[in-house]
């Protein structure tokens, strides 16, 4: 019985989800019975086209088990099987981003082992033969092993922070990708209506005429091209971090090399990766996703909004959970490559709008994080830091300050504008820090008035922008005195812009976000 084999996720070291029936599944040949068996528990199923799946009754967190699957003659022993917390980590390159690139790596390293931590990378293949570098990936590993350098920094953070205080084993699971959108990540089906089916139509007009077998013989030629170890250790450094004269340099470079098309195997056709990535993890028991992506989707920001909730809906329906999402808006960004910020506003105001609208849905704000002329952070860890915050207080219920300050709404006094917020703890504050010498001199002038890079505010009246004249801060409300205010409605925005340093926190050091808001007179 060659074919009987168990899914990718049941291997040595595996976590299974506590409190919620364990699927267990895989393919074996037809008409076959399968049993599995776990801690004393046993259940059986019959192979039907190929496939087999076997649901065990849900168990509380342990550690150390053994799980026994068998067909037949065939028998597989997964040990060292924990059940806790699960957790899939996923998104684009700022959840991929490796923990050997973050910021505090050299820290980390020395940090005590978590025997409590198990991770896997699921294989970012494009299409099944595709000859790469995978050995990251495909099984369940601890701290401290090769894989662990190239997991998911987020994603490890999230695990190292929240692992004490649930006291259980915690999983994350990274099925993530540079450069997708989310359409890549649902099945095709989420996006046939109006106006998602844009995603449809933008791939059917750039394979219109073609050649299939051409356009993949193509993309492996240039898959093959971006996969080879040179290429991927200069990338090493790119995403290590250059600065703009670099990455000019790194463009010529780049300029001769064969174009990757759009086609079948591409990471930009809609529904590829949810097919070959995600569809090998489902119906895996998992407690939530970890959500960091959006920087692909500028071309379409106007209905991001609509794009991340379908999402959403088809991740929650195939693995059958309303699954918490907790997810992180876009940093502050100017330009890095041939990619501009100048789309963020709008994409950070659509996923705002998901986190208000969808619920079991929580959005995380790392304003105070973001690089004028780096796409990707370096200060990860506190990325994941901040999703654990937030999930302890959202998901597992714990009565703590875990999201930023929000605006409420504003009034206009004899003294200017007072704005009021909500998430505040003991007060905001404002951080004294000045920007590094070289990032400031990199932010065009556009970028850098004072308004715009210390407090980030904007008030619009009649059409003209009024000068701020001082901002004061006072418990959960900030007043704003402008003495060219005429006593007429405006509008009031903050960090409304690609590029700014929020400095503006609550009691828990959480930044505001940014926000609209109209102030009658």
């Amino acid at each position: 019985m060659e074919n009987f084999r168990p899914a990718i996720l049941f291997q040595d070291g595996c976590v299974l989800q506590r409190r919620k029936p364990i699927t267990v599944w895989g393919a074996g040949p037809e008409g076959e019975q399968v049993a599995v068996s776990l801690a004393g528990k046993r259940t059986c199923c019959v192979v039907r086209d190929g496939r087999w799946e076997c649901i065990l009754p849900a168990m509380e967190a342990d550690r150390g088990l053994e799980m026994t699957l068998s067909c037949g003659e065939e028998e597989y022993r997964v040990r060292d099987v924990s059940v806790g917390e699960v957790w899939i980590a996923g998104g684009q390159s700022n959840m991929e981003y490796f923990l050997r690139y973050d910021s505090r790596w050299e820290d980390t390293q020395s940090l005590p082992v978590n025997g409590d931590i198990r991770m896997f990378n699921v294989p970012r293949l494009t299409y099944p033969e595709q000859p790469k570098d995978v050995s990251d990936s495909g099984y369940w590993f601890r701290e401290g092993e090769r894989a662990w350098e190239t997991f998911s920094a987020p994603g490890y953070a999230f695990a190292r922070e929240i692992q004490p205080v649930l006291g259980v084993p915690v999983g994350i699971i990274g099925c993530n990708w540079g450069g997708t959108s989310a359409s890549t990540w649902m099945d095709e089906r989420y996006m046939e209506e109006e106006p998602l089916n844009v995603y449809l139509k933008d791939y059917e007009e750039a394979v219109a005429g073609k050649d299939p077998e051409e356009l993949i013989r193509l993309e492996k030629e240039a898959y093959a091209v971006e996969d080879d170890p040179e290429r991927q250790r200069a990338w090493a450094g790119v995403m290590i971090g250059i600065d703009l004269k670099e990455q000019e340099e790194w463009i010529a470079r780049s300029a001769g090399e064969a174009e990757n098309p759009v086609g079948p195997y591409h990471t930009a056709r809609p529904g590829r990766l949810y097919h070959q990535m995600l569809e090998k993890i489902i119906p895996y028991g998992v407690q939530g996703v970890l959500w960091y992506q959006g920087e692909s989707d500028e071309n379409h920001a106007e209905i991001y909004d609509k794009l991340f909730s379908a999402m959403i809906r088809c991740f929650r329906d195939s693995f059958g959970q309303e699954l918490p999402f907790v997810f992180v808006q876009l940093a502050p960004f100017g330009r890095w490559l041939e990619a501009s910020g100048e789309k963020y506003p709008e994409l950070r105001r659509r996923q705002e709008a998901v986190s208000k609208t969808v619920p079991g849905v929580h959005m995380v704000s790392i304003m105070d994080l973001g690089m004028y002329e780096d796409i990707h952070p370096k200060q990860k860890m506190e990325v994941g830091e901040r999703l654990a915050l937030l999930a302890r207080g959202k998901v597992y219920g714990e009565n703590l300050l875990c999201e930023s300050p929000e605006v409420m709404g504003g009034k206009r006094t004899q003294e200017g504008i007072r704005l009021s917020f909500a998430n505040t703890g003991d007060g905001l504050w404002e951080s004294k820090e000045e920007p590094e010498a070289e990032e400031e001199a990199a932010v065009p002038s556009i970028l850098t008035g004072p308004e715009e890079m210390n407090e980030g505010f904007v008030i619009i009246q009649g059409g003209v922008r009024v000068p701020v004249d001082e901002v004061v801060l006072d418990r959960n409300e900030i007043l704003l005195r402008a003495s060219g205010l005429k006593d007429a409605p405006c509008q009031v925005s903050f960090a409304q812009v690609p590029y700014i340093k929020v400095r503006i926190f609550n009691s828990a050091d959480l930044p505001m976000k940014p926000f609209s808001c109209e102030v009658r007179g």
